[in-house]
């Protein structure tokens, strides 16, 4: 009688990663309900990490917000309006833009499973132990 070896590792506050001889397991607690995604170990041909830069759409989005702050203070013919309406965008901008300093670039593990990727993001802090844990399971980089 063979035992299998089955080894877990928390991927993300929400996600737990489960690696056996025949399987390769997913889980995800999303409002409290868990998501699960299995696939065949001998499917799995590899693994990679990747940086995932921050979306510079927020601050597009931010500087937009200014420029059209200055557009309705110059054009507006009621003055309540227009400083009133500029203020609202400029503050919205500006919580914008410290939004988009203040977060965090993410990394991202992708399998690739029989030609397709699953893609999970991880915590940076477990950035080593998730490599740990991938090195010493049967898949390889």
């Amino acid at each position: 009688m063979t035992s299998k070896s089955k080894k877990s590792f928390q991927l993300s506050k929400t996600t737990l990663l489960t690696v056996s001889s025949k399987n390769l397991v997913i889980e995800k607690n999303i409002n409290d309900q868990t998501l699960k995604s299995e696939y065949k170990a001998k499917g799995v041909n590899g693994y990679q990490f990747k940086l995932e830069k921050k979306d510079i759409k927020e601050a597009w989005w931010a500087f937009a917000g200014f420029f059209i702050a200055v557009v309705i203070w110059q054009i507006s013919s009621s003055p309540i309006i227009s400083i009133v309406g500029s203020i609202i965008l400029s503050i919205i901008s500006l919580f914008l833009i410290i939004d988009y300093i203040f977060s965090s670039e993410k990394i991202k593990l992708i399998f690739f499973i029989s030609g397709n990727r699953h893609e999970e993001i991880i915590d940076t802090e477990n950035l080593n132990e998730a490599k740990d844990f991938l090195s010493t399971s049967q898949i390889s980089e």
